[in-house]
């Protein structure tokens, strides 16, 4: 029997009341807790008092927390993806398109599917020794992750379904580098690109490789290793991926930027904290920045998700508190969700508010607090059930969100696919036309290029200056914070306790004030320039069209399109991401392969983000501040205060990001716009071969390819999920009714076989 868990599980005493109740000492009550051999004396006792059976007494054995067994909500989203990549398959493999229309048209609806059909990744996030490991082996339901008590983890490790094992890995668990050539960490959403997980690859095996790779004991680690992935078969990961990440804090600085560049790609947030010390100031510094990049899920009218849905803040071996009372672990609960608020600014809360629609009240942040523990099953429900919530919700979003992707990118690709039929339509008929036109494209090339040239360097000179004035806008509100006077004044207006406790949270407000600030700059600038780019995106097509104009034709050419996806590509961007979030269709491409659902881009607090890491550090470290007397208390904790940001550099750190920002955001431009020029050069040279060479069958198929596409766009994102063949002929679903139509032909014409599923096997039967 398990004594000690009959004791404060069943019978809720704890060692004390247990030896008031029975008459015996704490010191027999501590040695049965490590026995849990009772005499038959107590046994009877515990019968006649408890009203418990005997066998009941003798049998008891601790409660375990059951694996997460969220509901199996996929199978419509699973429709949608085989109805919409079935489709793109068998409608394409009956038209002959060449590369370059597949390019234009086809490539990045494809990339945009793949990457939005995938289940949610949850990270789990905390400072070391929270329980993290054990917190994952108890979803899953199996001891597979490296479980101590002292820190391990030192890789972050992706949990996924046996199912999602790629063809080419036949081990349990496959370990990456830490850096390959000039990249850092292993990209996850490669992991079916056999040579890329190759070239990165260190070890595979059995999931004995996690106490090789990722733990610290006994000089066991192997510095090399980055990221793990490993295998499983557990019914929670059939609703999503988790990832494992280093725990915060540890003596190792790479772990922190591992943790908080990979949760910044995560949907859904477990932020742990033991219950003993729960959401202490480097808790809280952690979460906030883990906070400011979590995705906004919830949409008011548009999904259940309730607000904030994606986040937990877990209270984790909440049995070591007053073994585990309910009461006392409800007040930690509070107190440290009021702990977290008072050291946040409302930028963050009014912008989540303005996408998800919600107000986000105290008492809703608060209902994302929650206790875990593997002891006591009955702490662990309300976690259990919110996860298992948006677990099982997140499949319709994905689904929404994806059928309005589609839509997006087809009404934003036909205007320019009509403009490329008529094209086709009018060389078989006025080639001449066409001779005119590329004859004026020419003759006004260098004049265009010299004016593209300006308005380039137009671009490149506002991004200089928007640089200045970020930097220099950083400099004088720091400057005008972090002075001794200031920061007395800010104590005293507030209201501050001499008390480290309230002494800290006001130096957390303080620096989240300044990391918003900051972000706020970079926003506003970023907007500006997305202005900008517009305009000069703009004026690029309307340059286009003018010899098209001239020559009355219309023109097939798109270069925002081409900026945006070529843009996309680069990954980062820096100031140029509010110019790309703005349009669906491009966001729907190879931007999305980036991202987590919905792509989200946290794009102004995830650049600073390791800045607030390094901030959280230091007021940790420099604010060991205990009770001050004198009056002039507030004066010695603002000296204090000046005195660690001066030590640390923070103003410097600020500086440097975002000198750092916008020297990608030059660099993602340079690329972006480079490449819309040599796509319009490589299309003037294909028009040119295809004047020149005049081949009247080559283009009518080109014509039959693009009525071919255009027939394939109409029909896109109306579920068609072919199950079937018949002599060639597709057999397949469409508005739960069931067709087929003639192979071979350039236009689909749907033929009804049956009503419904049903009669269609009453038919074959």
């Amino acid at each position: 029997m398990d004594f000690k868990s009959l004791r404060s599980d069943k019978l809720k005493l704890t060692q004390e009341e247990f030896a008031n109740l029975y008459g015996i000492s704490i010191q027999e009550v501590q040695e049965l807790d490590k026995t849990g051999k009772p005499d038959m004396d107590l046994i009877v006792k515990i019968a006649t008092k408890s009203g418990l059976d005997f066998n009941t007494i003798l049998s008891y054995e601790k409660p375990r927390v059951k694996p997460i067994n969220a509901k199996d909500t996929w199978e419509k989203t699973n429709f949608t993806k085989k109805s919409l990549s079935g489709y793109l398959n068998s409608a394409l493999e009956q038209m002959d398109i060449h590369d370059d229309m597949r390019k234009n048209y086809i490539d990045d609806l494809e990339i945009g599917i793949m990457s939005k059909f995938v289940k949610p990744t949850v990270a789990i996030v905390g400072r070391s020794d929270t329980g993290k490991s054990t917190l994952i082996n108890s979803l899953i339901g199996a001891e597979k992750m490296p479980a101590k008590w002292t820190p391990t983890t030192s890789t972050a490790v992706y949990v996924k379904h046996i199912k999602d094992r790629p063809a080419f890995i036949h081990d349990e668990a496959w370990i990456f580098k830490r850096e390959c050539g000039n990249e850092k960490f292993w990209n996850s959403k490669r992991l079916y690109d056999e040579k890329y997980c190759e070239k990165w690859k260190v070890a595979g095996g059995d999931l004995s490789l996690l106490e090789t790779y990722s733990t610290r004991q006994g000089g066991g680690l192997k510095t090399e290793a980055g990221s793990a992935v490993v295998f499983v078969d557990a019914p929670i990961l059939l609703n999503c991926d988790i990832i494992d990440l280093p725990g915060y804090g540890t003596e190792t600085a790479s772990d922190d930027v591992i943790t908080a560049k990979t949760a910044a790609h995560a949907d859904v947030l477990i932020y742990l904290s033991l219950a003993s010390g729960f959401l202490r100031i480097e808790d809280i510094e952690y979460l906030k920045n883990n906070v400011r990049t979590l995705p906004v899920l919830e949409k008011k009218g548009e999904n259940g998700l309730k607000p904030l849905a994606n986040l937990f803040v877990v209270a984790s071996h909440a049995d070591s508190v007053d073994n585990g009372n309910e009461i006392s672990l409800a007040n930690i609960l509070k107190s440290g969700c009021e702990r977290y608020m008072s050291t946040l600014s409302d930028s963050y809360w009014k912008s989540r508010a303005e996408e998800s629609g919600y107000d986000y009240s105290p008492a809703v942040i608060q209902s994302r607090f929650f206790t875990y523990t593997t002891d006591i099953p009955a702490l662990c429900e309300k976690f259990r059930n919110n996860l298992e919530a948006v677990l099982e919700t997140i499949p319709e979003i994905v689904d929404t969100e994806c059928k309005e992707s589609v839509r997006a990118y087809v009404a934003r690709k036909e205007p320019n696919l009509e403009a490329e039929i008529q094209k086709y339509e009018a060389l078989v008929e006025d080639r001449q036309k066409y001779v005119e036109l590329l004859k004026d494209i020419q003759d006004s090339d260098l004049e265009r290029t010299a004016e593209n040239d300006n308005k380039k360097r137009e671009i490149k000179d506002l991004i200089h200056s928007l640089n200045g004035e970020s930097l220099n806008e950083c400099t004088k509100y720091c400057a005008s914070v972090l002075t001794v006077d200031e920061i007395t004044r800010r104590i005293k207006s507030k209201g501050i306790k001499n008390k480290k406790e309230d002494i800290q949270q006001f130096a957390s407000q303080l620096q989240d004030e300044m990391q918003s600030k900051c972000s706020d700059l970079l926003k506003e600038r970023s907007e500006q320039l997305s202005v900008k780019v517009k305009e000069y995106v703009s004026d690029y097509q309307e340059g286009v069209q003018a010899s098209f104009q001239e020559a009355n034709l219309n023109a097939d050419f798109d270069a925002g399109y081409a900026f945006a996806s070529s843009l996309a590509k680069i990954g980062i961007i820096g100031g140029l991401g509010a110019f790309l979030a703005a349009d669906a269709a491009f966001a729907f491409g190879s931007w999305a392969f980036l991202f987590g659902i919905g792509g989200q881009i946290a794009l102004f607090a995830n650049f600073l983000g390791p800045i607030g890491i390094v901030a959280g550090a230091l007021i940790s470290a420099g604010l060991g501040i205990m009770k001050l007397f004198g009056g002039g208390w507030e004066k010695s904790v603002a000296k204090k205060l000046v005195n660690a940001y001066e030590e640390k550099g923070v103003t410097d750190q600020y500086r440097k990001a975002i000198n750092e920002y916008w020297a990608q955001t030059e660099t993602a431009f340079d690329q972006a716009a480079e490449q819309l020029d040599q796509a319009w050069t490589a299309y003037v040279e294909r028009l040119q071969t295809t004047v020149d060479s005049y081949d009247i069958e080559q283009i009518e198929t080109s014509l039959t390819a693009a009525k071919g596409i255009q027939n394939f766009f109409e029909h896109m994102g109306k579920e068609r999920f072919v199950f079937a063949t018949c002599n060639g002929d597709p057999i397949y679903v469409y508005d739960k009714k069931i067709y087929t139509c003639c192979h071979g032909t350039r236009k689909i014409k749907d033929e009804l076989m049956a009503e419904n599923f049903a009669a269609f096997l009453d038919l074959i039967d």
